[in-house]
């Protein structure tokens, strides 16, 4: 009887391992997929069609190649193509094949989970074999025709010129959206019925649901994608407005950036209108590890800020400078 009783504690005891090795693979392979889905949702693609400039006709096989990344595709018989899980940015596409001049399309901007249509890209017949390139100088269309969202797309060069501090300023400066009652209003609706996404994650407030509970440095900002109507299903909890933010990368060359803000100059020290505020922020980015196979690259920023509030210069007494562990 001991025997069988160790055997089957032996026995109870190795299901139990098995069973919570199940659950933990269980629990990764989800933890994979979301962050899959995540970073697909993220992710745009560039389309378009390749023919002949005389007589038409589609080209096959031609290569479709985005400069600078591993990103690139083939032509089918019509000589249409897609490149598919493109991160948003700004890109240089060139275009080549055997017995035709290479054209290269700069400027090819890919939203963030969106499309570059580069529509019909014509290729001129060559016999010479020296090297003979047609640079098109990409050119943002006024609107586009096929779009079924009111999209309004901010760019890190708009919002380096804006008067902002944080990313409700940039929203609140595109049309339809207001700023009252300590909430971000679009077309009218609640607070709590737009959803903020940072980089495809949610970032609103887990209790309240309302407003921007992420507090970024416009540094940090990529791009900024405000969608306030007709926008698809893959937005849950959203019926009023979306704002998507993407976050910058480090690029191929080292790049860095301090600042410092104050309102405090000496001769506004009663005024009502100094918070007596100080406010340094930095990012640096680029390459890193070069020795690495393939593309690695980083980006850090940090922002710092003090300030009184307007307490300053309005009472009679002073609180000096407080303190608090939110930076």
């Amino acid at each position: 009887m001991a025997h069988l009783a160790n055997f089957l504690r032996l026995k109870i005891e190795k299901f139990r391992g098995e069973l919570k090795m199940g659950y933990l693979f269980k629990s990764i392979l989800i933890l994979l997929f979301l962050l899959g889905l995540t970073q697909a949702q993220e992710k745009g693609k560039i389309i378009g069609r390749v023919v002949d400039e005389k007589t038409g006709e589609g080209l096959p096989a031609v290569n479709v190649v985005v400069k600078g990344t591993y990103y690139g595709a083939a032509t089918d018989f019509d000589g249409k193509f897609e490149i598919r899980n493109v991160n948003p940015g700004t890109y240089t596409v060139e275009i080549s094949i055997i017995g035709y001049k290479k054209v290269t399309i700069t400027g090819v901007k890919v939203p963030a989970g969106g499309i570059a249509d580069l529509k019909t890209i014509k290729m001129e017949e060559t016999v010479l074999t020296l090297e003979q390139e047609v640079v098109v100088i990409g050119e943002k269309p006024l609107f586009n025709i096929e779009e079924t969202q009111s999209r309004r797309t901010i760019t890190a060069e708009e919002i380096q010129i804006a008067p902002v501090q944080n990313v409700k300023d940039i929203v609140t400066l595109q049309v339809g959206i207001v700023y009252s009652d300590e909430g971000v209003h679009i077309r009218g609706g609640r607070t709590y019925e737009s959803a903020y996404l940072v980089d495809g994650v949610s970032v609103q407030d887990p209790l309240a649901g309302t407003g921007f509970g992420l507090q970024l440095s416009p540094d940090a900002i990529e791009e900024i994608e405000v969608i306030t109507g007709g926008f698809n299903a893959e937005y849950g909890q959203a019926t009023s407005g979306v704002v998507r933010v993407k976050t910058r990368e480090g690029g191929d060359k080292f790049q860095g950036r301090f600042s410092y803000k104050f309102d405090h100059f000496g001769l506004n020290n009663n005024s009502k209108s100094n918070f007596n505020t100080d406010i340094f922020e930095f990012n640096l980015g680029g390459p890193f590890l070069n020795i690495l196979p393939g593309k690695l690259t980083f980006f850090t920023n940090g922002s710092i800020g003090f300030s009184d509030g307007y307490t300053y210069g309005r009472t009679g007494k002073r609180p000096g400078r407080l303190y608090s562990s939110l930076f």
